[in-house]
């Protein structure tokens, strides 16, 4: 049986958690940090800062070449509501990883050409990942900012590229001193030790970690969307043209339930493939519904509401209407009964449960999620109860989640294709008779 995890607070504040899983000769580390997207001050300085701290260099040796000097591995990532440093090392490893983490909160490489150069590499990643893509950011950039009207929720928490070219290094640095409070920190430690002697190491190299104050993170609510929104978007690399529908969510910390209803409302969207009451007999010659319960996919890592996403590529002569009549139509048949609902659901329970289970069969997750669910959901185990969560939630709930999204006002934004420029006028100049050419 795997041992509970334990956890201890330094004196500067730093939260660190402890699992012992003896004989996998292995160690994971996870640093998080209580900052991410939602709470940062400039449009992608929490993406930038992590890449920052995550490749730069300390006064010592890079980061990432002493990790890989033993074997292991290292990655990080930017949430809404945190940002993760991750590592897995080999067993005898442990103070090696102490010793990086320390370092990345004490030294770390905010100098010119290093900010310049991630600067660089974030614009290279956004222009890759996103703008150079067919109908790229719909649901991550420009839906959020039709939907919401707080800037924590609205804004491109992957990076603006203009943005980006005003953090220098001293915009970075008060913004790192004021968000990697110690108290704002948690340490999870996964994998092969004896915790004694991790808990001595941890005090040895993070507790001297100078404690600051922890900056304050108000929860500001969105107003109810009380009239619909509408945008069209051209896009200038596809053929045909993409629909997102979003509104807005129960908030996960006050309502936990209605919150898992629509995480399990939209995987039976995407179940229900093609299929609507508009189309029935003859089916639907565009695609599929895509669903999320949040901008970024994860949806049980975020801490306060997000939105709620369907989208669907269809032809460019059909019009936004269309994909938002079906939309409805399915949501309206959940609701009442029409869609039956009870078999799919069980099937995707069972298909969640398997999928939250393989979570945590890596080392690496296991320290990850223990964060997770200490800051974000004040249960480090948060992950493991969730597939009995989803079981006890009756179908119902399900339903009423489709009822809600059946008859609410929605942010709707078409990404179409661009209509082609007009062809360029040749300039003819009128050459006199017998005038060389």
């Amino acid at each position: 049986m795997t041992p509970q995890p334990t956890g201890l607070r330094l004196g500067n504040g730093l939260n660190v958690l402890l699992q012992p899983l003896p004989g996998c000769q292995v160690v994971a580390t996870c640093l998080h940090v209580a900052t991410g997207f939602r709470n940062e001050p400039v449009a992608g300085a929490a993406h930038l800062l992590e890449h920052v701290l995550a490749q730069g260099a300390s006064s010592s040796r890079p980061l990432t070449d002493a990790v890989a000097a033993t074997g292991g591995t290292a990655n990080a990532r930017t949430a809404a509501d945190y940002t993760q440093y991750t590592a897995i090392l080999p067993a005898g490893a442990l103070e090696l990883g102490l010793r990086i983490e320390r370092e990345r909160l004490t030294d770390p490489d905010l100098g010119l050409p290093h900010v310049s150069a991630q600067i660089a590499v974030v614009q290279a990643e956004i222009r890759r990942n996103m703008l150079q893509r067919p109908h790229g950011g719909l649901v991550l950039f420009d839906l959020p900012a039709l939907l919401h009207d707080n800037w924590n929720n609205r804004h491109n928490g992957y990076g603006d590229i203009d943005a980006l070219r005003d953090l220098g290094p001293a915009e970075l640095g008060r913004f790192f001193e004021e968000a990697y409070a110690p108290g704002d920190i948690h340490l999870a430690l996964a994998g092969d030790f004896d915790p004694e002697r991790a808990r001595d190491l941890v005090e040895r190299h993070l507790a001297a970690v100078p404690a600051r104050p922890t900056r304050p993170r108000p929860h500001r609510p969105e107003a109810p969307l009380t009239a619909p929104r509408r945008a069209l978007r051209d896009e200038r690399i596809a053929a045909g043209a993409r629909t997102a529908i979003g509104f807005r969510t129960p908030d996960p910390a006050t309502e936990p339930d209605a919150h898992l209803a629509g995480v399990l409302l939209g995987e039976l969207l995407e179940s229900l493939g093609t299929d609507c009451p508009c189309h029935r007999g003859t089916g639907r010659t565009w695609g599929a519904f895509k669903a999320r319960a949040h901008r970024t996919g994860n949806p049980f890592d975020v801490a306060r509401d997000a939105l709620f996403a369907v989208d669907v590529p269809h032809p460019a002569d059909t019009g936004p209407e269309a994909p938002e009549r079906c939309l409805r139509s399915v949501l309206a048949g959940i609701a009442d009964g029409t869609v039956p609902i009870a078999r799919p659901l069980a099937r995707i329970r069972r298909q969640l449960a398997l999928a939250l289970h393989a979570e945590l069969d890596s080392v690496m997750s296991q320290a990850s999620w223990l964060c997770v669910g200490a800051a974000v959901h004040h249960d480090p185990l948060h992950l493991a109860g969730l597939p009995d969560a989803l079981l006890r939630l009756p179908d119902t709930e399900v339903a009423a989640a489709a009822a809600r999204h059946a008859a609410a006002p929605a942010a709707r934004l078409t990404s179409r294709p661009a209509p082609p420029a007009p062809a360029a006028r040749t300039a003819v100049t009128a050459v006199p008779t017998g005038a060389a050419r």
